[in-house]
């Protein structure tokens, strides 16, 4: 079976390191009958499966939809290679993959939704048309596919759920440092970005310190964006800022996520969220959203908790509780979190549920 994947960027990211893991385990698997085909610029990712012996074929081109010229070399591309499956994953990817895919007749034509689309009318039709291309459409959650159907884009008989693979070399465990004794560190992975949620945090965090006391906790927010500065206001208004950390972005976030005690992810929407499930590897008791991807990672006082992400107050009271739980309680927890993630989103897991979509269709 030779495979064709179509993606936007191949440098760093959420669907980048999906695309890693995936590449690397099917050159074991499969052999090199495996293509990536880069819509735009390439990156650590694409040096690294080049590295390996992965054809990666980078085109350089804008990527804002509607490109004919992207098209158009697709098209050349599928008809050269002849493959037996054209997979596609994101909005860019999917719309010029999945027409140039149709136009060269590949057999089986996939796209892959990776978050919620925030589509209006024009949209919803653009990508109706385009998934009209698509044989079987994957989608990360189950959340994201309800939202599709809800948008009219596509059949629900036309989606296959399939979660996103998460792996940590060597799976670490909570390395529990006997000499922090009464600190307490909630840690938290993302962009930088409103839809992340975080002045909630920080306001939630704020009241926390001032119920408990400043020198029980801290906050690690790890990774950049354009909220930073607006974030950083935040902390000096609320006279946290001797107890939030913004580390920055980080090529591994292991090292901070196994000395923390606690993840706090509070979105106010995520598809999936490959932050979470590398905490949950970590032994990390775990305190999301309640919408989207995380609702169906997490379950609900058994490998974590499940927060309404306009309400900071209870936010503030949960994170009270998770610091109130005896430490036996906390490691418990965390030993589910991480048992749990280790059953649903390997990517052993995840190899064998894509070639089932690509073998029964």
């Amino acid at each position: 079976m030779k495979i064709v994947r179509v993606t936007t960027f191949l440098d760093f990211g959420g669907v980048e390191k999906q695309l890693e893991l995936y590449s690397k385990r099917f050159l074991e698997e499969y052999g090199d009958n495996l293509t990536i085909v880069v819509l735009g610029y390439g990156g650590r990712i694409a040096d690294e499966l080049k590295r390996i012996g992965v054809e990666v074929i980078i085109l350089d081109q804008a990527v804002k939809i509607p490109n004919l010229n992207l098209i158009h070399k697709l098209y050349k591309i599928f008809n050269a290679k002849n493959p037996d499956v054209v997979h596609c994953a994101a909005a860019e990817a999917n719309f010029h993959g999945l027409i140039a895919a149709r136009l060269a007749r590949v057999p089986l034509r996939i796209g892959e939704e990776i978050g919620f689309p925030n589509h209006n009318k024009m949209w919803r039709i653009v990508f109706y048309l385009t998934y009209l291309c698509a044989k079987r459409l994957i989608c990360i959650s189950n959340s994201v596919a309800n939202k599709l159907v809800e948008l009219k884009e596509v059949s629900p008989s036309k989606i296959d759920v399939v979660y996103n693979p998460v792996e940590i070399d060597g799976l670490p465990l909570r390395a529990f440092d006997s000499n922090k004794q009464n600190s307490f560190t909630f840690i938290t992975v993302c962009r930088l970005v409103p839809v992340k949620n975080l002045g909630a945090l920080l306001i939630a965090f704020a009241a926390l310190v001032k119920q408990l006391g400043r020198e029980n906790f801290l906050l690690q927010i790890v990774g950049d964006g354009p909220e930073k500065q607006a974030l950083l206001d935040l902390c000096e208004r609320l006279e946290i800022s001797d107890r939030v950390s913004f580390i920055g972005y980080k090529s591994s976030v292991i090292p901070f996520l196994i000395r923390a005690d606690a993840f706090v992810q509070p979105s106010f929407s995520e598809g999936f969220s490959i932050a979470l499930v590398e905490a949950m590897l970590c032994g990390l008791p775990s305190i999301v959203t309640e919408v989207g991807g995380p609702s169906e990672i997490v379950s609900e006082g058994i490998t974590g908790f499940l927060i309404d992400p306009y309400d900071a107050k209870k936010l503030c009271e949960v994170m009270k509780f998770v610091f109130k739980m005896p430490q036996h309680e906390r490691s418990a927890m965390g030993a589910r979190a991480r048992k749990d993630a280790l059953e649903r989103f390997s990517v052993d897991k995840y190899i064998k549920n894509l070639s089932d979509v690509y073998r029964l269709h």
